[in-house]
């Protein structure tokens, strides 16, 4: 019997809650022959105020709930929920799951597959399609640029046509439907809460290639995310966030020599970002992300 501990933040996502939550039971029990699984949902709602902590509690009394009075940040729900399931379901694989995510119907099997089949692997990226166009690709892991050190969703915005459909190791995972070995938290660390929302899952996927853990992709375990659906943040503050945590996750991780070393392609990097953004969302965005 494998279990598995199902965590979801949630700030305001009633509307998505009312097909993740289906899907997740929907899920088929069977990973093959001689395995089943079975799995707990741990959700931690931030300070929402549209109903949602209402209709979890009198639609599935069964799903373990933690309420936040406001809004503590993606890292701090994870991490509160990671906690939760350590003290409660030690032991149990963790699956981080965004709101607004719905499950093809295997998923879950196919994602703990990962472990069997690549026992060296602590971690497994999914392959994340587009909610609303399914045959376009939202994630298929995470990746470091070497030149720039800028960090990347492989694949987003492309039609699937089977490109990334070979299981294989990579940097890190997207933490918005992801699969952790519990020992990973317990040895590299939980999430890093001055990150507050964006980057922290590169910042832990970093940490945890530096511990020695790895990562596989598992392309057959499928997932349709709504990209943006789980927060309501602004561009301007998703600018911001972004770029002040990808200064930090530099400086966390990267070695003092090669961090000196390739400032010229840091800046280079983030100049490019900048005309990006200037050009096509204007000053005032340039100006919240400076």
């Amino acid at each position: 019997m494998v279990k598995i501990s199902i965590i979801i933040p949630n700030l305001n996502g009633l509307k998505h809650l009312e097909y993740c939550i289906p899907s997740i039971y929907s899920q088929k029990k069977k990973i093959d022959k001689e395995s089943s699984l079975e799995y707990k949902i741990i959700i931690v709602d931030n300070g929402s105020n549209d109903g949602s902590a209402e209709f979890i509690e009198k639609h599935y009394p069964e799903i373990n709930l933690i309420k936040f009075s406001t809004n503590t940040g993606f890292a701090a729900a994870v991490n509160a929920g990671i906690k939760f399931s350590m003290e409660h379901y030690p032991g149990n694989i963790i699956l981080l799951l965004n709101n607004d995510i719905e499950l093809k119907e295997d998923f879950l099997a196919e994602g703990v597959k990962s472990f069997n089949q690549f026992p060296e692997s602590s971690i497994a990226a999914v392959k994340m399609m587009n909610f609303s166009e399914r045959s376009r690709i939202d994630d298929t892991g995470n990746f470091i640029t070497k030149k720039g050190g800028t960090s990347y969703p492989r694949g987003n915005g492309q039609i699937d046509t089977g490109q990334f459909d070979k299981p294989e190791f990579i940097f890190g995972a997207c933490a918005g439907a992801a699969f952790y070995k519990e020992e990973v938290f317990k040895t590299a660390g939980l999430f890093d809460e001055r990150f507050f929302a964006y980057l922290e899952d590169i910042d832990l996927s970093f940490r945890a290639q530096l511990a020695g853990f790895k990562c596989v992709y598992r392309p057959d375990a499928v997932c349709y995310h709504r990209r943006g659906g789980s927060t309501i943040s602004t561009f301007k503050f998703q600018m911001r966030m972004n770029e002040r945590n990808m200064v930090w996750l530099r400086i966390k991780n990267y070695p003092l020599l090669l961090y000196i070393i390739y400032q010229p392609l840091f800046f280079a990097a983030r100049l490019r970002r900048f005309y990006f953004i200037l050009k096509h969302n204007g000053f005032e965005s340039l100006a919240a992300a400076i």
